[in-house]
């Protein structure tokens, strides 16, 4: 009996989800509720309502909640629009319409979608040059409807995709594809990479009693990133186990708590994941297959001189303002900067230029100056012997820097302290 109920409900639901008039929804929707779903079929509601639940859980119906509840044939409207739905549970009629046609009913996430705002991408050292086709095509994968590419950015250590990343959030929310309130959410994959369960909790939650300890229910960070963009940084160290259930949600949308058989939970996340491996050497084929965009980041040595000087002097003006003082720099201490053999890239980068500062403000502060002098002396030895390899980089860096020390200000802004130093007003 249970089955020929269950049965009868759902091919009430196929065809009434078929009979939709979509130029008309609000009036023709009706037949997908339990009201009309009683009239018809002569079952009562709340028996309905039972088998309704058991559908949703088994993915076969959709739930559009508001009052009444909707419920939709997941089978049929996923051949009318030829792909996989995102999510399988919308909080409204109106989010329900924004998903599947944005073009028609999202006017705030389409027809004011602004692909040319000014955004954190445009103060990338490198934005107009070495970077601008990566940026472009982070830019594609944020804006692509309904809810934009999945993306793995790809890199030798230090290269900066922790902070691309950020960049993607920060455009995601300017141009209007997210939401302000929105949350970027991130997790090193890493961390207790050795214990798989706790890694699994953390991501996807847990369940009450689903192993030693979990002594209540627990939304993971899966749950956290709704309606925003979760980034996994080393997602190379997440287990097999992990990425599968990570293409799931990929694919329809859904997870399951750890602990969890029965209860199907959806979110509407955007994933940007970071490896420094071969993702090919290091990750599941099927997984990969699930992500469209790669973006590979350039290192440091494959960077143009003047934007490795750009960044040398960013640096530079960047301890100016933690350290409230004038930072007077030789132009030979420039070059050094600009060609020593930095290995960790740009984090490396900024760190060695920290300590030189750190080294020259103990110095500062035994002296008693108005600013800073960077000497010799200062350099860490490793930075220090690039002061003899540059060779003619000087007559290179020339052609960029004004004569003279390099004198960056606390009291001038970025682009201030760059025509300050440089000969021309060089886009960055």
């Amino acid at each position: 009996m249970q089955k020929t109920r269950n049965t009868k409900i759902y091919q009430h639901i196929l065809d009434a989800t078929a009979s939709i008039d979509w130029n008309n929804v609000e009036q023709s929707i009706y037949r997908c509720q339990i009201k009309n779903i009683e009239e018809v079929t002569k079952i009562g509601s709340n028996n309905i309502s039972m088998e309704l639940n058991r559908l949703f859980s088994r993915d076969k119906v959709l739930r559009i909640r508001g009052r009444p509840v909707t419920y939709l044939s997941i089978e049929y409207l996923e051949k009318m629009l030829g792909y996989k739905l995102p999510q399988l549970e919308f909080q409204s009629l109106p989010d329900f319409l924004k998903t599947i046609y944005p073009s028609k009913y999202d006017k705030t996430k389409n027809d004011t979608l602004d692909a040319a705002c000014i955004s954190d991408f445009d103060l990338l050292i490198g934005s107009s040059k070495s970077l601008r086709a990566h940026i472009e095509q982070a830019k594609a994968a944020i804006l692509y409807p309904p809810h934009g590419l999945d993306t793995l950015l790809t890199g030798a250590t230090g290269v900066g995709k922790s902070h691309f990343a950020h960049c993607m959030f920060d455009f995601a929310k300017k141009s209007g594809r997210l939401k302000k309130s929105s949350s970027l959410i991130t997790y090193n994959c890493a961390n207790y990479a050795e214990n798989p369960q706790l890694v699994m909790s953390q991501l996807f939650g847990h369940s009450k009693g689903s192993f030693t300890g979990a002594i209540s229910d627990q939304a993971g960070l899966v749950e956290l990133a709704d309606q925003g963009i979760l980034f996994l940084d080393e997602i190379h160290r997440l287990n097999p186990e992990g990425q599968e259930k990570l293409f799931l949600l990929m694919d329809k949308g859904i997870f399951r708590r750890l602990g969890e058989t029965q209860t199907t939970r959806h979110a509407d996340v955007l994933l940007i994941c970071a490896t420094t491996e071969t993702p090919q050497s290091s990750m599941l084929s099927t997984f990969l297959r699930r992500i469209p965009v790669h973006i590979k980041l350039p290192s440091l040595s494959e960077r143009s001189v003047l934007e490795r000087l750009l960044l040398v002097i960013f640096f530079f003006w960047k301890e100016a303002m933690t350290l409230k003082k004038e930072i007077r720099i030789e132009q030979s201490m420039i070059i050094t900067f600009v060609h020593y053999d930095c290995p960790n890239n740009i984090g490396q980068l900024s760190t060695d230029i920290k300590l030189t500062c750190a080294n020259a403000y103990y110095k500062h502060l035994l002296e008693k100056k108005e600013h800073l002098d960077i000497e010799f002396g200062n350099l860490n030895p490793h930075i220090a012997l690039s002061l003899f390899t540059a060779g003619g980089s000087s007559k290179i860096l020339s052609q960029f820097l004004r004569e003279g020390p390099v004198i960056i200000s606390r009291k001038d802004s970025l682009q201030d302290c760059f025509e300050k130093c440089l000969i021309d007003h060089i886009r960055i």
